[in-house]
C-alpha cells in the first residue's frame, strides 16, 4: 500500500511542478513560503480539500495553521518547529486534536506551490500526500 502511494505521490509531484505556473528566481529565505495555499491532503483513505497557511509569528519564527473538511469536519491544526533541510524543503511539526506528526514540504522554484508528505509521529516511515497552491 505504501509503495503504491509513494508512486502516486511522485507522479503527482512531477505533474504539479511541471504545471504549477511560471518559474522565477529562487528566494532562499523563510519569507518566500509565507501565504495561504489551497490543496489536498490524504486522510482516512481519501483525498480532502485543505487550506494551509504559513505565517510569521511576532517572535520572527515561522508558524502556520491548516483546516480540512473530512467527513463533515472541519479539522483544524497548527504548524510549528519549521526547519529548512534543503534549498526549498522544509520539515515541520503538525498538531491537531487527533494527533501530531511531521510534514516535509518541497516548494517549487517560485514558491507558488508545494508537494509534501506527512507522517504521524508514531509511524515515521509512512508518507501521505499534502499539497498546496498559493492563493495570495
Amino acid at each position: 500500500m505504501v509503495s503504491s502511494l509513494r508512486i502516486f505521490i511522485l507522479t503527482f509531484a512531477t505533474f504539479w511542478f511541471v504545471t504549477a505556473g511560471s518559474l522565477q528566481a529562487d528566494e532562499p529565505d523563510k519569507f518566500s513560503i509565507l501565504g495561504s495555499y489551497e490543496g489536498i491532503v490524504w486522510s482516512s483513505g481519501t483525498l480532502w480539500p485543505i487550506t494551509t497557511v504559513f505565517a510569521l509569528a511576532d517572535s520572527g519564527q515561522l508558524t502556520g495553521s491548516y483546516v480540512y473538511d473530512e467527513n463533515g469536519g472541519p479539522f483544524e491544526g497548527t504548524l510549528s518547529r519549521f526547519r529548512k533541510t534543503d534549498e526549498r524543503t522544509w520539515l515541520l511539526i503538525w498538531f491537531e486534536d487527533s494527533g501530531s506528526g511531521t510534514l516535509e514540504a518541497i516548494f517549487n522554484e517560485d514558491y507558488s506551490s508545494f508537494v509534501g508528505l506527512w507522517s504521524p509521529l508514531d509511524d515515521g516511515d509512512a508518507g501521505y500526500p499534502w499539497v498546496g497552491e498559493r492563493m495570495d
